[in-house]
């Protein structure tokens, strides 16, 4: 239910962590895969581990939060491939402050690519797959529905992502196309570590064992669990789910 042979996957945010997991697992499972980031050397990373796994696919550097950028990139997809089947938004930072001290700048920082960049990602999207119909997966976080300490923007950034995943997909639905939104827990990538050094450094409590300790099934989730989840809305075992949200937390929700 999850062979992806003859199709073509569009995911951003792939130069490292869950980003990467998902195209190495697209790949692994036949995709083409177009590897989507602002890291040129770790996004070539990323398509040699797609070519090793026995797919094809191209880098495209882009920065979600520039709209020529976006569409050039998709323009690309569409006219190298001829179509585009899946999608799946992982693009995102994190800046972990003190409510009182974030700016203006880590405002931008943050909501720039996790809210601007899911939204021209998203409509970019739909017209690339109005006329066929396809599938759209956001990446977004149990943050969302968390006021952890020293993490409100990407918090409220994770938020916003659940509303514009919601609203994209009732719109969409007359193209046949399937938006649905992922929200990992807490996730053995890079990005929860550079997360835990910063809470640290604003005074926040978190560590990874006290994380694990709040997760039911005491230990963090896998990136390749995260990656099988996005796979199965991205597929045809899905085609009845649409606005849905998919929570992969191992139970972290239920503390």
């Amino acid at each position: 239910m999850t062979d992806f042979k003859d199709k073509v996957a569009f995911v951003t945010g792939a130069t490292a962590g869950i980003g990467r997991g998902i195209a190495i697992a697209f790949a692994k499972r036949g995709a083409t895969v177009v590897v989507v980031g602002r890291n040129e050397k770790e996004g070539r990373n990323t398509l040699d581990m797609v070519h090793a796994a026995g797919s094809e696919g191209l880098f495209l550097k882009v920065d979600v939060a520039i709209e020529s950028e976006v569409a050039d990139a998709f323009d690309e997809t569409v006219s190298r491939y001829g179509r585009l089947d899946c999608a799946v938004n992982s693009a995102a930072i994190d800046i972990a402050h003190p409510f009182v001290e974030f700016s203006a700048a880590d405002y931008d920082a943050v909501f720039n690519p996790n809210v601007k960049g899911l939204l021209f990602c998203l409509k970019h999207e739909i017209l690339a797959m109005r006329a066929k119909g396809g599938a759209i997966v956001n990446v977004t976080s149990v943050s969302a529905e968390m006021s952890d300490l020293g993490n409100a923007l990407y918090n409220a950034s994770k938020a916003a992502a659940r509303s514009l995943t919601r609203t994209a997909a009732h719109e969409a639905a007359q193209y046949k196309i399937r938006i649905n939104e992922v929200a990992p827990g807490p996730t053995k990538a890079p990005m929860l570590g550079r997360f835990l050094e910063e809470a640290a450094a604003a005074g926040s409590p978190f560590n990874t064992e006290s994380i694990v300790a709040n997760i039911a099934l005491r230990r963090l989730g896998a990136v390749e669990e995260i990656a099988n989840a996005i796979l199965f809305l991205c597929s045809d075992a899905s085609t009845f789910t649409t606005g849905a949200l998919l929570t992969v937390d191992g139970g972290f929700l239920l503390g």
